[in-house]
Protein backbone atom coordinates (compact mmCIF):
# COMPACT_ATOMS: atom_id res chain seq x y z
CA UNK A 1 0.00 0.00 0.00
CA UNK A 2 1.60 3.24 -1.30
CA UNK A 3 -0.31 5.52 1.74
CA UNK A 4 -0.89 4.38 5.18
CA UNK A 5 -3.47 2.02 6.37
CA UNK A 6 -4.88 4.48 8.88
CA UNK A 7 -5.28 7.12 6.26
CA UNK A 8 -7.36 5.03 4.13
CA UNK A 9 -9.25 3.35 7.16
CA UNK A 10 -10.22 7.28 8.01
CA UNK A 11 -11.50 7.89 4.64
CA UNK A 12 -13.37 4.30 4.66
CA UNK A 13 -15.02 5.82 8.16
CA UNK A 14 -12.66 4.20 10.03
CA UNK A 15 -12.83 0.69 12.06
CA UNK A 16 -16.75 1.04 13.35
CA UNK A 17 -17.87 1.56 9.43
CA UNK A 18 -15.34 -1.20 8.29
CA UNK A 19 -16.66 -3.61 11.54
CA UNK A 20 -13.70 -5.13 11.86
CA UNK A 21 -9.93 -3.84 13.19
CA UNK A 22 -7.77 -2.88 10.43
CA UNK A 23 -4.26 -1.75 10.97
CA UNK A 24 -2.32 -3.76 8.71
CA UNK A 25 -2.34 -4.55 4.59
CA UNK A 26 -3.24 -8.10 5.53
CA UNK A 27 -6.45 -7.01 7.93
CA UNK A 28 -7.27 -5.03 4.70
CA UNK A 29 -7.16 -8.22 2.61
CA UNK A 30 -9.87 -9.74 4.89
CA UNK A 31 -12.11 -7.61 5.46
CA UNK A 32 -11.85 -7.03 1.51
CA UNK A 33 -12.27 -10.87 1.28
CA UNK A 34 -15.69 -10.69 3.71
CA UNK A 35 -16.91 -7.68 1.74
CA UNK A 36 -17.62 -4.15 3.07
CA UNK A 37 -20.96 -2.85 3.21
CA UNK A 38 -22.29 -0.45 0.55
CA UNK A 39 -22.53 2.35 3.24
CA UNK A 40 -18.35 2.32 2.92
CA UNK A 41 -18.71 2.42 -0.88
CA UNK A 42 -21.02 5.48 -0.57
CA UNK A 43 -18.94 7.30 1.69
CA UNK A 44 -15.94 6.92 -0.84
CA UNK A 45 -18.34 7.81 -3.49
CA UNK A 46 -19.54 11.21 -1.84
CA UNK A 47 -15.69 11.98 -0.80
CA UNK A 48 -15.16 12.07 -4.81
CA UNK A 49 -18.28 13.78 -5.61
CA UNK A 50 -19.44 11.43 -7.98
CA UNK A 51 -23.21 10.09 -8.82
CA UNK A 52 -24.32 7.16 -8.75
CA UNK A 53 -23.95 6.55 -12.54
CA UNK A 54 -19.99 7.60 -12.46
CA UNK A 55 -19.17 5.77 -9.50
CA UNK A 56 -21.09 2.57 -10.13
CA UNK A 57 -19.02 2.83 -13.04
CA UNK A 58 -15.77 2.59 -11.08
CA UNK A 59 -17.14 -0.45 -9.96
CA UNK A 60 -17.71 -1.78 -13.04
CA UNK A 61 -21.48 -2.19 -12.11
CA UNK A 62 -24.46 -1.12 -13.82
CA UNK A 63 -25.86 1.81 -12.37
CA UNK A 64 -29.31 -0.19 -11.71
CA UNK A 65 -27.30 -3.21 -9.74
CA UNK A 66 -25.44 -0.16 -7.99
CA UNK A 67 -28.72 1.40 -6.79
CA UNK A 68 -30.49 -2.38 -5.60
CA UNK A 69 -27.25 -2.56 -3.60
CA UNK A 70 -28.37 0.47 -1.80
CA UNK A 71 -31.84 -0.02 -1.57
CA UNK A 72 -31.37 -3.93 -0.54
CA UNK A 73 -28.07 -2.66 1.71
CA UNK A 74 -26.34 -5.55 0.45
CA UNK A 75 -22.31 -5.98 0.70
CA UNK A 76 -19.97 -5.42 -2.08
CA UNK A 77 -18.09 -8.34 -3.33
CA UNK A 78 -14.10 -8.91 -2.50
CA UNK A 79 -13.17 -7.32 -5.72
CA UNK A 80 -15.51 -4.39 -5.61
CA UNK A 81 -14.29 -4.11 -2.17
CA UNK A 82 -10.49 -4.36 -3.20
CA UNK A 83 -11.60 -0.90 -5.79
CA UNK A 84 -13.26 0.68 -3.05
CA UNK A 85 -9.69 0.72 -0.87
CA UNK A 86 -7.47 1.54 -3.97
CA UNK A 87 -9.74 4.32 -4.40
CA UNK A 88 -9.56 5.45 -1.02
CA UNK A 89 -5.88 5.14 -1.27
CA UNK A 90 -5.71 7.67 -4.20
CA UNK A 91 -8.08 10.17 -2.05
CA UNK A 92 -5.75 9.64 0.66
CA UNK A 93 -2.08 10.20 -1.65
CA UNK A 94 -4.24 13.30 -3.46
CA UNK A 95 -5.26 14.81 0.15
CA UNK A 96 -1.07 14.54 0.85
CA UNK A 97 -0.44 15.58 -2.53
CA UNK A 98 -3.01 18.71 -2.89
CA UNK A 99 -3.44 19.56 1.09
CA UNK A 100 -7.40 20.12 0.13
CA UNK A 101 -10.28 18.03 -0.84
CA UNK A 102 -11.77 20.72 -3.73
CA UNK A 103 -8.48 20.76 -5.46
CA UNK A 104 -8.48 17.37 -5.52
CA UNK A 105 -11.75 16.83 -7.10
CA UNK A 106 -11.00 19.20 -9.23
CA UNK A 107 -7.20 17.65 -10.19
CA UNK A 108 -9.42 14.27 -10.99
CA UNK A 109 -11.82 16.16 -13.43
CA UNK A 110 -9.15 18.18 -15.02
CA UNK A 111 -8.13 16.32 -18.55
CA UNK A 112 -4.21 16.10 -17.75
CA UNK A 113 -1.44 15.61 -20.60
CA UNK A 114 -0.06 12.67 -18.69
CA UNK A 115 -3.16 11.01 -19.51
CA UNK A 116 -3.42 12.12 -23.08
CA UNK A 117 -5.42 15.01 -21.65
CA UNK A 118 -8.10 12.72 -19.83
CA UNK A 119 -9.38 13.11 -16.76
CA UNK A 120 -7.94 10.70 -14.17
CA UNK A 121 -11.37 9.98 -12.86
CA UNK A 122 -11.94 8.47 -16.25
CA UNK A 123 -9.32 5.85 -15.87
CA UNK A 124 -10.28 4.41 -12.45
CA UNK A 125 -12.41 1.90 -13.34
CA UNK A 126 -9.71 -0.21 -14.48
CA UNK A 127 -6.30 -1.38 -11.70
CA UNK A 128 -3.85 0.12 -14.42
CA UNK A 129 -5.94 3.31 -14.50
CA UNK A 130 -6.16 3.64 -10.67
CA UNK A 131 -2.27 2.43 -10.61
CA UNK A 132 -1.07 5.10 -13.40
CA UNK A 133 -2.96 7.95 -11.53
CA UNK A 134 -1.58 7.05 -7.93
CA UNK A 135 2.20 6.94 -10.00
CA UNK A 136 1.39 10.60 -11.13
CA UNK A 137 0.27 12.07 -7.80
CA UNK A 138 3.66 10.49 -6.69
CA UNK A 139 5.27 12.20 -9.41
CA UNK A 140 3.62 15.46 -8.46
CA UNK A 141 4.39 15.06 -4.93
CA UNK A 142 8.18 14.60 -5.56
CA UNK A 143 8.08 17.83 -8.58
CA UNK A 144 8.36 15.54 -11.13
CA UNK A 145 6.88 16.66 -14.56
CA UNK A 146 3.26 15.24 -15.35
Amino acid sequence: MQVSVSQVVAILGGKKSLQVGVDNTLDFIRAAEKGFSISVAQRVQQRLDLSNKQFSRLLNLSESTFQRRIKNKTALSSEESEKVIELSSIIAKGLEVFEDEEALKFWLNTPILALGNRKPVEILNSSLGREEVMDILFRIEHGLYS
